[in-house]
């Protein structure tokens, strides 16, 4: 793999680890019914939980950086030599094998990213806000 390559990765990374953070901080504080993980490590995606007694319509968020979405692109800066982290999340909201709702986020601060988690919670009967 080129350095350059390296670096790109490394900053999809880093903007994943930083959401990670943000939003299991969110969801301790809160007390949501969420449970926050990344997918693996060196994997651009974070995977959001909902535990409940009853199956839901909606269970599991997919968040993503996509490196072919605008803000996350090479013209975008998104490379070895600007060096700037990808600002564009890309949500499914679903289930383990598919996704009912999609939504993308530029340059969103992680609380409004979940509060749309929580909305479509309660929206699909999960949750009350």
């Amino acid at each position: 793999m080129p350095e350059s390559a390296g670096l790109v990765d490394a900053l999809f990374d880093h903007a994943t680890a930083v959401l990670h953070d943000a939003l299991s901080e969110l969801a301790e504080a809160t007390k949501a019914p969420l449970s926050v993980r990344r997918q693996t490590e060196h994997r651009t995606a974070v995977i959001v939980d909902v535990s409940g007694h009853h199956p839901l319509p909606i269970n599991r968020f997919h968040l993503q950086y996509r490196k072919e979405v605008v803000g996350n692109r090479d013209v975008d800066g998104v490379n070895a030599t600007t060096r700037r982290w990808p600002t564009t999340l890309t949500a499914g909201a679903g289930n383990l094998h598919n996704h009912q709702l999609l939504a993308t986020f530029e340059d969103r601060d992680p609380l409004e990213v979940y509060e749309w988690m929580l909305g479509v919670i309660a929206r699909s009967g999960g949750l009350r806000i």
